[in-house]
């Protein structure tokens, strides 16, 4: 490699090694900026707090001040509780309700499995009662076809002993 080349690959890394020292600052001046911020607002809020409460300073205007932040902090606790309760209460009430239509459904849908069973047991009996009703036609046809068998040999009896005697005349 050249001298050319490896001048370029140094001025390269310093480039990037800059570019990342750059990142990092960016980084923690928006980490101070948001540090400053913080601290503007809790000096607000000291200043509102002196100002409110009338106290000057010394120990006692601290005490007030103190007293007066761990009470803004609880009630802000308090808030953040309730809001708490609230959303888990209406959660609660969602799941309930989700679980009762859920129930109606169940309940619905054993209702129609049932009527369904009951429709199927009575197209059961109805086949049965087709069938039974076909055999008995059957057999009814049958027992006529044998009657009217039976009808023709008696009538072809009669008539064979009616020739008989028609010839013993003769």
């Amino acid at each position: 490699m050249d001298e050319k080349n490896k001048e370029i690959l140094k001025n390269l890394r310093e480039s990037k090694t800059e570019v990342e020292i750059s990142k990092e600052l960016d980084t923690l001046r928006n980490q101070q900026d948001s540090m400053q911020h913080t601290l503007s607002e809790i000096k607000s809020t000291m200043g509102s707090l002196f100002e409110g409460s009338g106290v000057g300073g010394g120990m006692q205007g601290q005490s007030q001040i103190t007293q007066n932040v761990s009470n803004q902090l609880s009630n802000q606790m308090q808030n953040f509780r309730n809001q708490a309760q609230q959303q888990q209460q209406q959660s609660q009430q969602q799941l309930e309700s989700a679980i009762q239509q859920a129930m109606s459904s169940l309940v619905e849908a054993n209702q129609q499995i049932q009527a369904n069973n009951a429709l199927n047991q009575m197209t059961q009996l109805i086949d049965r009662a087709q069938n039974q009703l076909r055999q008995m036609s059957q057999q009814g046809q049958q027992g006529q076809q044998g009657q009217q068998n039976k009808l023709m040999q008696m009538q072809g009896i009669q008539q064979d002993q009616v020739s008989q005697q028609g010839q013993q005349i003769y």
